[in-house]
């Protein structure tokens, strides 16, 4: 069978143009997502550094 490529009907084209702005909105909600990811993966890697950081300080401060 083969895909209509056409469709008669104003509703469907309808349906297809609301699919179309759903699907675009979750497009932008998972880049938007992404972004927040990153940011909160790179906010606790900057965090650890910093744990580590003065952990090694305290360290070499109670060695001397």
């Amino acid at each position: 069978m083969e895909a209509r490529t056409n469709w008669n009907d104003d509703r469907l084209d309808h349906l297809s143009a609301q699919v179309d702005s759903v699907r675009d909105k979750v497009d932008s909600l998972r880049d938007h997502m992404d972004q927040r990811f990153d940011s909160l993966k790179n906010m606790m890697i900057v965090t650890l550094a910093g744990i580590l950081a003065a952990f090694g300080g305290a360290l070499i401060a109670n060695h001397l």
